[in-house]
């Protein structure tokens, strides 16, 4: 499988939900959709990470995250030339972050309506509820723990290794 499928099918499906939202929603407007447990909540996120506010820095953050991209496909092209598994995260940590960097660029055009990076996954019990996210942040995250998984799981299989080979 050609890796570079994995971040193209997570940039249609993150703007095709966020665009689905956008235009299906009112902002701040919220649809229960299992219960209390997960509901549609329409937010856009002026900010990063966890809503903490750059409104003020918006355009650096925008350009920082060009250049973050940049460097994730460099270093994806690498490991798909070594074959290394650490491409699988690193895709998915590249789609989601292609996904977010174009609501930030729309952002910069008044004409496109957007105010902030859209979220709408909103997951939680009762009044304890966690950020709301989108696809794109669902899978830079899942790419992070898949990654971490990798890092951890090498480097315990090359100490039992190592320890094998003192004996």
């Amino acid at each position: 499988m050609n890796i570079i499928i994995i971040p193209i099918v997570i940039v249609f499906l993150d703007q095709v939900t966020k665009l689905y939202i956008k235009y299906s929603f009112n902002l701040y407007e919220k649809y229960n959709l299992i219960s209390h447990f997960v509901n549609i909540y329409y937010i856009e996120n002026k900010g990063i990470a966890f809503g903490i506010d750059t409104s003020n820095f918006h355009f650096l953050i925008t350009i920082f995250t060009i250049i973050a991209i940049i460097v994730i496909i460099y270093y994806l092209f690498l490991l798909v030339k070594e074959n290394n598994i650490e491409k699988y995260p690193i895709s998915l940590i590249c789609g989601g972050a292609i996904g977010n960097c174009i609501d930030r660029i729309l952002v910069m055009f008044p004409a496109t309506g957007y105010q902030g990076v859209i979220d709408f996954i909103d997951i939680g019990f009762w009044n304890y509820r966690w950020y709301v996210f989108n696809v794109a942040d669902a899978s830079i995250t899942c790419g992070i723990l898949f990654y971490l998984f990798i890092v951890y799981k090498n480097k315990y299989i090359y100490k039992l290794n190592d320890e094998g080979n003192k004996k």
